[in-house]
């Protein structure tokens, strides 16, 4: 029986590139969830910001998961601390990713909240406030219960996930283990509706991950936008461009090469290109070190699941029984070691979370070296609006990390070779590939209003376009 017309409302990424988050509402009563990340903003609490639900967890029936990001899973833990009991759908990889960033994210949240209880004062003295008495979005017990809901797929296989819904998952690209969604929702008497989320698109010929695979033609499609009216620059091969820069930074200015990168996803493709030019014998004799504890836990899982990697890395790994191990390779394992590298001389690579400077130990490394006119800061990704890395290429005399203010005269430079994300020409033919005129409506996520906008002008004269708005209720 026709009960409701299907429904999608999205939650988070609408307008902005955090807190992903969609919801599907079916005409037989369903309610299904697709992803549920924290919402990130400049100087905001992250408690405060996600904390609280725009809907009763206790009503979602399920959740399909598209990666293992902290903007597309983090706030799983809270959903199930607040009622949420059904099926999380996800591959494997991003399983066994998830369980790292979600530990990773409350070891920060508990972090700050320690730091938010050493400032409080009583007396005149101030008091250190246990970690317990302070809200946390959740804990390590829920992060527990997370992985129990969490039920794996693999790719390109057709599975029900309840009240006559069908799901199957295609390879994103982006990192390990990324999927995009292709829905079948029963339409009442009507038969079924079917609606694609691409979530992430990786970019094409990148280092490890396969290129996004287009969906089958779903009557709607909620795609993201990040890099809509932006081209990347680079087209030169990754391993190129990162030796130049070797060269010119640590060879002939004897500086360092500060690198920020993601912990999951781009640190380990920049570990491979630098294992590739090792192995070929062209890297030159320079110690490189990986400087993200998140990073050292995760990288293993790549050669645990290589048959999801591109061609190019099997072969590596066939040629060389691993991926990212090399002589000239060192995990700093401490904050002290942390330190003793940044403040070092010697010219070094130094690769650190995060990829768009907000916290995590690449500040420290920043802090130390941005004034060294000898040392360049190569930014290798997208860098939102605010952040201190887009701060950084803005090409100010004067940036403040840490609360100290620091003059600019190290390199800051940026590629788009490891881009974890399709440029707009990339988009739109995954776009048309997917859509193949069948398509019956569009909707921009995961974008600022610049890029959303860019890119529906290019869609939209061929398929109805909608820039997806926070909370507004979209029949479909």
């Amino acid at each position: 029986l026709y009960l409701h017309p299907m429904k999608l409302t999205c939650w988070g990424a609408a307008g902005t590139v955090t807190g992903s988050m969609h919801l599907i509402e079916t005409e037989v009563g369903a309610k299904i969830l697709i992803d549920c990340g924290i919402y990130y903003e400049k100087n905001k609490d992250i408690t405060e910001n996600n904390l609280q639900f725009p809907f009763d967890p206790k009503s979602i029936d399920a959740i399909v998961l598209t990666h293992a990001h902290i903007d597309h899973c983090g706030n799983l833990p809270n959903l199930i601390r607040q009622g949420f009991e059904g099926p999380i759908y996800c591959t494997a990889a991003t399983k066994e990713l998830t369980y790292h960033l979600l530990e990773d994210s409350l070891h920060i949240q508990m972090h700050d909240a320690e730091k938010k209880g050493v400032k409080k004062k009583a007396a005149g003295k101030h008091i250190k406030i246990r970690t317990r008495d302070i809200n946390l979005l959740y804990s390590f017990k829920d992060i527990k219960r997370t992985m129990e809901l969490m039920q794996t797929l693999n790719y390109n296989e057709e599975t029900g996930i309840g009240f006559g819904n069908l799901l199957t998952f295609y390879n994103a690209g982006h990192i390990l283990g990324a999927a995009s969604a292709f829905m079948q929702i029963q339409d009442g008497i009507l038969g079924t509706k079917t609606i694609g989320f691409t979530g992430d698109l990786g970019n094409n010929n990148t280092k490890l991950t396969v290129n996004p695979t287009p969906l089958p033609a779903p009557d709607f499609l909620v795609t993201e936008a990040t890099y809509g009216g932006r081209k990347h620059q680079e087209e030169k091969d990754a391993k190129e461009v990162l030796l130049a820069h070797i060269q010119q930074t640590c060879v002939n200015l004897n500086g360092k090469l500060i690198i920020p990168a993601f912990s999951v996803g781009r640190t380990q493709a920049i570990l491979f290109t630098l294992n590739q030019l090792y192995q070929e014998g062209r890297l030159p004799q320079i110690n490189i070190y990986t400087d993200s504890p998140l990073a050292i836990k995760t990288t293993g899982l790549y050669s645990l699941h290589v048959d999801l990697l591109n061609e190019e890395a099997k072969e590596f790994y066939k040629k060389n029984h691993q991926l990212f191990e090399f002589e000239q390779l060192h995990t700093v394992s401490n904050p002290r070691h942390s330190e003793l590298v940044s403040v070092g001389y010697e010219p070094c690579v130094i690769v650190s979370a995060a990829g768009m400077v907000e916290g995590g130990r690449i500040q420290q490394h920043i802090r130390n070296n941005i004034s060294n006119p000898f040392s360049t800061v190569l930014i290798a990704g997208y860098c939102a609006d605010g952040t201190l890395g887009h701060l950084l290429l803005q090409g100010l005399s004067h940036i403040t990390v840490n609360k100290k203010e620091k003059p600019v005269m190290a390199q800051i430079k940026r590629t788009d070779v490891y881009s974890a994300h399709l440029d707009h020409d990339g988009l739109v033919d995954y776009i048309f590939k997917t859509t193949q005129d069948k398509t019956k409506k569009i909707f921009l996520v995961h974008a600022d209003p610049f890029s959303a906008q860019a890119l529906k002008a290019d869609l939209e004269s061929h398929i109805p376009t909608v820039i997806a708005e926070k909370g507004v209720v979209y029949s479909l």
